[in-house]
């Protein structure tokens, strides 16, 4: 079976979220997430790289994984997917996704096709939304 990198394994990784199709792995960096399906990961691509493209402006950074804070990518993912599903259920709350897939899924149905989501109004739920804190080990 083909494994392919989750987009937004930031929040899966920490336990915070969660999807339907996350498969948890072990890469030499430690923890990772992987997709097993090829369709939906490419959607997941997709949506997270023009999150990234409405955002990352904001931020004022470019998107290189050499240069742009780790913190600026998990914003992106947690602040991203949480306004999203504010969008699709404006009665949603929390701090939480329980199924990335079912609310990516949900947002294509929504609006037609992945190019159509008004990505520009998440910018104030990614840069708004405040990463909980490591704890000290």
């Amino acid at each position: 079976m083909a494994e392919y990198k989750c987009a937004f394994n930031g929040p899966l990784v920490a336990e915070q979220f969660g999807c339907e199709l996350a498969m948890p792995v072990t890469r030499r960096g430690g923890p990772d997430i992987a997709c097993v399906s090829e369709e939906a990961h490419r959607r997941c691509q997709v949506i997270m790289q023009y999150m990234k493209v409405a955002a990352l402006p904001v931020f004022g950074v470019e998107d290189n994984p050499l240069t742009m804070p780790h913190s600026v990518l998990l914003k992106t993912q947690f602040g991203g997917l949480l306004g999203l599903q504010h969008m699709i259920d404006v009665a949603a709350e929390g701090t939480e996704v329980k199924n990335i897939n079912a609310l990516l899924g949900r947002a294509l149905a929504q609006y037609g096709n992945l190019e159509a989501i008004p990505y520009g109004q998440l910018v104030d739920a990614i840069t708004g939304h405040h990463l909980k804190r490591r704890r000290a080990k």
